[in-house]
């Protein structure tokens, strides 16, 4: 039987778009590796990539202050 999660890799940014991480994360689907991106936190945009495919670009809520 295969393996039914996915390797993600999530690429983070900072606010002049330099990357300042690139990491991999586990999920079964893209929902699935979206929400684990979000939670895990990230620079001022990130990205979900599932090998050669754009799965969702991200960017940081900015709070009133």
């Amino acid at each position: 039987m295969s393996d039914p999660y996915k390797t993600y890799r999530v690429c983070c940014y900072d606010a002049a778009l330099n990357v300042v991480t690139s990491d991999f994360i586990e999920a079964a689907t893209d929902e699935e590796a979206v929400a684990k991106a979000m939670t895990a936190g990230f620079g001022s945009k990130g990205e979900v990539w599932d090998g050669h495919r754009l799965v969702a670009q991200l960017e940081a809520e900015r709070q009133a202050g």
